[in-house]
């Protein structure tokens, strides 16, 4: 029984295993960014957002390149494949989503929790102020039944006026609900955004804010307003003829048309409500303009797709020589001094230092279409010379050594054979001689 609990286990952890993907470190995409690739131009530096990214249910890493404290320029690449992304869409609405998160992180980074709209503190403040507001009202319809009690004109129009203070708190009051309630529904909102950023995610995260920010002015006007009929109302009463109301009647009915303490950090909030509206839009407003960092990212993939080929590392020349890492790393070591002279194909050196030469030129002006086109023709200068091979200098002096000693082999037989021919002739009259005198 155990044997098979174990099995089950080990079952659950590999489709566990299979399913879970490893994410890209910082390091890894920046890596990605700067040395696999070249979108990190001179005196920028790349870093990364605290989150990945979510965009039609794949992650995505996003390098930043900086400078100034600026961002010039956004990079996704896909945290499964390490692949920089290149669906158009797909980078709009990624940069869009990087913005938002990063700025919104950012700001509520330098703002008190306690100040923030999507908070428990703000929850629990217009909360308060709900119930403060109600109280108010409950007040306000004591001080309208004793005015209605003096029966006279002036003491009638005022109790209209207390009338309509009354229902002004009880809607003051409703708002003040309805922002507590937006602020709890749009933290879940909020908080799930920032934890797991998604571009799905986007257009309901600004609606939340719109809403909120609505409620808000909603709330300033109906606040100014109700201040504004108490105080005509605290004035009228006061107006009123003792023989009416006495001063300490008058007194008790004004302590009760006070606005809420909670009430009086009202006009700062508005203030800051503003100031935060401000911010907030605009931060949505740059995350609509991507299309300026997609044309910036475009223009860097042509710089990239140029730099690959001139320096990135290329398998295809590796296989012709270990060494040959790069197209620079071989146009070098074939055009050095040392090496020029040997290779056999001299028309393709000249063509490898024409087309080398253009393609660097090419990408240090920008010309990246022409430089990548160079750099390629570079490359299948290389293939043939290489193919060729080299000139064989030393077989050629070994060939003139044995042509040379056979010569001399072939000169010693010569004298061997005419001297042995001389001193067959000259011995033949002595022996003959000698023959003839015996």
């Amino acid at each position: 029984m155990k044997q098979y609990i174990k099995v089950a286990l080990l079952c659950m952890m590999l489709i566990l295993a299979s399913t879970m993907t490893l994410a890209l470190s910082a390091d890894e995409a920046i890596a990605i960014a700067t040395v696999q690739n070249n979108y990190i131009s001179s005196g920028e530096t790349a870093s990364v957002a605290k989150q990945m990214i979510s965009y039609n249910n794949e992650k995505f890493v996003i390098v930043a390149a900086q400078s100034s404290g600026k961002t010039n320029c956004y990079i996704p690449i896909k945290n499964q494949t390490g692949e920089i992304y290149a669906n158009d869409l797909g980078i709009r609405e990624l940069i869009k989503t990087t913005i938002v998160y990063t700025k919104t992180d950012s700001l509520m980074n330098s703002i008190s929790a306690a100040n923030w709209p999507f908070s428990y503190s703000t929850q629990n403040s217009m909360t308060d102020l709900a119930n403060d507001f109600t109280t108010l009202m409950n007040q306000i319809t004591t001080v309208q039944t004793e005015l209605n009690k003096l029966n006279t004109t002036e003491a009638k129009t005022l109790a209209t006026k207390a009338s309509e203070a009354q229902t002004l708190s009880k809607d003051t009051g409703t708002i003040c609900t309805e922002i507590a309630t937006e602020a709890e529904k749009s933290k879940k909102l909020e908080q799930n955004f920032l934890d797991n950023p998604d571009s799905n995610e986007i257009t309901k995260y600004e609606a939340a804010y719109k809403t909120y920010f609505d409620k808000i002015n909603e709330l300033k006007l109906s606040y100014t307003e109700l201040d504004n009929k108490l105080n005509t109302l605290s004035q009228g009463i006061g107006a009123l003829e003792t023989n009416q109301l006495t001063i300490d009647q008058k007194r008790s009915l004004l302590q009760l048309l006070a606005m809420p303490v909670n009430a009086s950090r009202l006009p700062t909030f508005f203030n800051e409500s503003v100031q935060l509206r401000t911010t907030m839009e605009n931060i949505f407003s740059e995350a609509k303009n991507s299309d300026s960092y997609a044309s910036t990212l475009a223009a860097r993939k042509n710089r990239n797709e140029a730099w690959k080929v001139i320096y990135g590392y290329n398998e295809n020349l590796v296989k012709l020589d270990k060494s040959f890492t790069t197209l620079e790393n071989a146009s070098t070591a074939i055009l050095s001094e040392e090496n020029l002279p040997q290779w056999v194909n001299q028309d393709a050196v000249e063509g490898l230092q024409t087309n080398w030469s253009a393609a660097k030129n090419r990408y240090t002006t920008a010309e990246y279409e022409k430089a990548k086109d160079y750099a390629q023709k570079a490359i299948k200068n290389i293939e043939q010379i290489m193919a060729d091979g080299i000139t064989t200098v030393e077989n050629n002096s070994q060939d003139l050594i044995i042509k040379v000693i056979g010569g001399l082999i072939a000169a010693v037989v010569i004298i061997f054979v005419i001297d042995k021919l001389f001193l067959k002739k000259k011995k033949k009259p002595e022996d003959y001689d000698e023959a003839e005198y015996n």
